[in-house]
């Protein structure tokens, strides 16, 4: 099981209310894991002393209406959960576009730490436009996902997002990203270097929403357990009303919601809908299958007469071209 360690968002948001380089920490405040994995220290930092420390058990961000909470957890969301339908208020299927600029090649990457071994995995999500142009059209909104095991040669506080990283941590406040920002192919490049450089960084890249998924179940971040707290976040009151179920059939509901890949159902869903559909119209293509079979019948008589008269006229010529040919002859 992994929680939540840090967050950053970079050059994503809404106009007015941008996150240039935004790192939100929750890290060593909460109980020492207790079977710490051995760790290999930063370049030019000394070796941790003790056990790591697991995050914050719990936080609250205390702003006003409209100060921003719901697009952070936007963000968080369309990491974990890929997809317009599943955005935070699904309402308004294009509100991640609306976050990003023309010119903007937005990042919001999250650092999960295990509970037992304090080992760290960082999954994140890059999105532009396409062409450096602001579009009603989604098919232009470019968006992939990316995962990497922190360490020596890469981390949260030097992914290249920009051309340059400074050397060692920033300061508190203080961006790591130096220079022009990159484009999302050349962070892809840049990922993939050092992946390829640095075996131990396992770095994995994906643009489809299905195989994100299974990958996320594969790393031990299972994107069911988001859905229900998108849910829970989709408005005030929504964690109440999730759960407030009435009778028995509302809770099984639930419950085959929770353990039930869609996936395998929506193929019989659409099976068993199509043949309620031909059952409310039994009578109705019955009658049209009656009818068919009555025409192929009458059609397959006429036919043979045709080939019947045709043969009778093909002997009746044979006939009358000898009888003339006889009568030449005798006269």
């Amino acid at each position: 099981m992994y929680e939540l360690s840090r967050v950053r968002l970079y050059s994503i948001g809404p106009a007015g209310a941008r996150y240039a380089d935004t790192v939100l920490d929750l890290r060593g405040v909460g109980e020492p894991v207790p079977h710490p994995a051995p760790a290999q220290a930063e370049f030019f930092e000394d070796e941790p002393v003790g056990p790591p420390r697991r995050p914050a058990p719990a936080g609250v961000l205390f702003l006003e209406n409209g100060g921003g909470k719901s697009v952070l957890l936007k963000l968080i969301f369309s990491v974990m959960l890929p997809g317009h339908r599943n955005t935070l208020g699904g309402a308004s299927s294009g509100v991640l576009r609306k976050f990003l600029l023309a010119d903007d090649c937005g990042h919001v990457a999250l650092e999960w730490q295990h509970t037992l071994t304090g080992e760290c995995v960082v999954v994140g999500k890059v999105s532009e436009w396409r062409g450096r142009q602001v579009s009603n059209d989604p098919r232009k909104f470019a968006e992939a996902w990316y995962s990497f095991r922190p360490g020596p040669g890469l981390s949260l506080d030097s992914l290249p997002v920009a051309e340059a990283t400074a050397v060692g941590r920033p300061a508190e406040g203080v961006s790591g990203a130096r220079g022009r920002r990159r484009t999302m192919k050349g962070f892809r490049d840049a990922l993939v270097d050092a992946g390829k450089f640095y075996q131990h960084l396992d770095v994995h890249w994906e643009e489809i929403h299905d195989r994100w998924n299974e990958h996320l179940g594969d790393l031990g971040l299972d994107p069911e357990l988001f859905r229900y707290q998108r849910e829970m976040n989709a408005d005030e009151g929504e964690a109440a009303g999730l759960f407030a179920v009435k009778k028995d059939s509302d809770f099984t509901d639930l419950l085959l919601r929770a353990v039930t890949d869609t996936r395998d159902t929506d193929g019989l869903a659409d099976l068993v809908s199509g043949f309620g559909n031909k059952l409310g119209r039994r009578a109705e293509l019955t009658a049209e299958r009656d009818f068919t079979a009555g025409s192929v019948d009458l059609l397959g008589r006429i036919v043979e007469a045709t080939d019947t008269r045709a043969r009778a006229r093909d002997i009746h010529a044979a006939a009358e071209r000898r009888t003339r040919t006889l009568a030449r002859r005798l006269s």
